[in-house]
């Protein structure tokens, strides 16, 4: 089995020791990105892995590859063009602190001004069962969005598995209308089976109704675009304690996980983990009840690590789903 992702690659620069930026002289240097975070937990699963996008053609270049291979994700096709990388300083939360995370310019990144003649679409797909892609190459330039979907076209068109990922950002569409952004997201939507999001996309991006509830908001939503899943996450508290609960929605209906404990040392890239999760479990032919366990528990392990590429392998993922997992960290 092999699965793609074409999205953007980052330069993570993390504060240590929970301190703040103005109280260090040390940064820790880590490669990711929504595709680079799903593609990484997949390749922990045992799959073949394949990221489409582009980097400097420098030293920085040649170490974000360096650090993608290093955590099992495919960079035949990351192309090397221009001279910057966009990327972000993490300070981690801690107590009643929450994490700060702070932008570098992404727009004149190499995969920011890179278009569709810079990849190589057929090849880059063939033989390729799934391809992910990120709703961030929609809102960047004009350049990722239509290489995004000529990438989602090619894959429906070929009849390989599409799965998007509204990622909506407000931050990252000052320039582009939200009439502008609808249309992006319709058109590939339109290309899609498996799309990754929340409530509140299908209410403020696609202008669902708020009034309605979960499971007929859901379903509509499948049906207007032909899609076979709608999934994500919500989060909840009670007594000071974070909890994370799962959704699938399908032609059968809405299925919710258990809530499942979170012990928070690092939340970016929770949500990656929850896509990789489902996503293997589609890849896997489990039920949806299977798939829901399963991410919930690979969400949960990728809070309790320090990076946004989540790490846990088949095995660690099952044991902590055996020992307690799903079951073990309900809200009571």
């Amino acid at each position: 089995m092999t699965i793609a992702a074409f999205g953007e690659v980052m330069l993570r620069l993390t504060v240590p020791d929970h301190l703040l930026l103005e109280q260090t002289d040390q940064l820790q240097m880590s490669f990711t990105g929504t595709g680079v975070n799903i593609l990484a937990s997949l390749a922990h699963f045992g799959q073949d892995t394949r990221l489409i996008s582009a980097v400097p053609a420098n030293r920085l270049g040649d170490t974000a590859q360096g650090a993608l291979r290093r955590i099992g994700v495919g960079d035949r096709f990351v192309q090397q063009r221009g001279d910057h990388l966009g990327s972000f300083f993490v300070e981690l939360g801690y107590g009643n602190r929450p994490e700060s995370v702070t932008y570098q310019n992404r727009l004149a990144s190499a995969f920011g001004t890179s278009t569709v003649a810079d990849y190589p679409v057929t090849a880059a797909l063939k033989d390729v069962d799934v391809l992910h892609i990120c709703g961030i190459s929609l809102s960047l330039t004009e350049g990722t969005r239509e290489a995004a979907f000529a990438f989602a076209e090619a894959a429906a068109k070929q009849k390989t598995t599409v799965c998007f990922d509204f990622n909506y950002r407000v931050v990252l569409n000052q320039h582009n209308t939200h009439d502008q952004m609808r249309q992006y997201y319709q058109r590939m939507l339109n290309s899609s089976q498996v799309v990754f999001g929340s409530r509140r996309d299908l209410t403020d991006l696609m202008g669902y109704p708020r009034d309605t509830t979960d499971e007929p908001l859901f379903k509509q939503f499948l049906a207007d675009y032909d899609l076979c899943i709608f999934a994500g996450t919500k989060r909840l508290q009670k007594d000071g304690r974070d909890f994370i609960q799962g959704f699938v929605c399908d032609e059968a209906g809405l299925h919710w996980s258990e809530p499942q404990e979170l012990m928070i040392l690092d939340r970016i890239g929770g949500g990656d983990a929850y896509a990789a999760g489902i996503i293997y479990g589609l890849t896997q032919h489990w039920s949806v009840e299977r798939s829901l366990t399963f991410a919930v528990a690979n969400t949960a392990l990728a809070h309790a690590q320090i990076g946004d590429s989540p790490l846990a392998t088949l095995a660690q993922v099952n044991a902590f789903i055996a020992s307690s997992g799903a079951t073990g960290g309900l809200i009571r």
